[in-house]
């Protein structure tokens, strides 16, 4: 018989930019502040991944001499259903222009998702090992 994990939903968390560099958290709808939100360990994950969205785009955009505009980046995941105990998707979605160029827009966040070390890194394997002599 396969064991079935009930479907759950996490956040979803927002992460702010202004554009200058400092960026400020948010879970749920709640206030923004500029420490991430003391919630699950996947909480914090979705935060560090919206974090990630967010310096990547000021990295590409800084790379392109392109000004952005202040936006936010909102991150939810849903856990899978099936064994091992993991999100089995995550749905990032960035609010604002950006720039006055629609295409550029969409090309500093194609860019941006492609050296996010955050997303990057959640296709990986993962070795845990334990050191007892320490």
């Amino acid at each position: 018989m396969a064991i079935r994990i009930k479907p759950k939903s996490f956040g979803p968390i927002s992460v702010r930019s202004d554009g200058g560099g400092a960026l400020l958290y948010a879970a749920q709808q709640g206030a923004f502040s500029a420490a991430p939100p003391h919630g699950t360990p996947v909480d914090l994950l979705l935060a560090s991944l919206g974090a990630c969205i967010a310096k990547s785009l000021e990295i590409v955009a800084a790379q392109e001499k392109q000004p952005l505009s202040p936006f936010s980046v909102e991150v939810a995941g849903q856990k899978a259903t099936d064994l091992p105990n993991r999100l089995g998707s995550v749905d990032i979605r960035v609010y604002g222009q950006l720039t006055e160029d629609a295409e550029q827009a969409v090309e500093l966040l194609r860019q941006a998702k492609s050296i996010c070390t955050i997303s990057n890194t959640l296709n990986c394997a993962i070795s845990l090992d334990l050191d007892r002599s320490g």
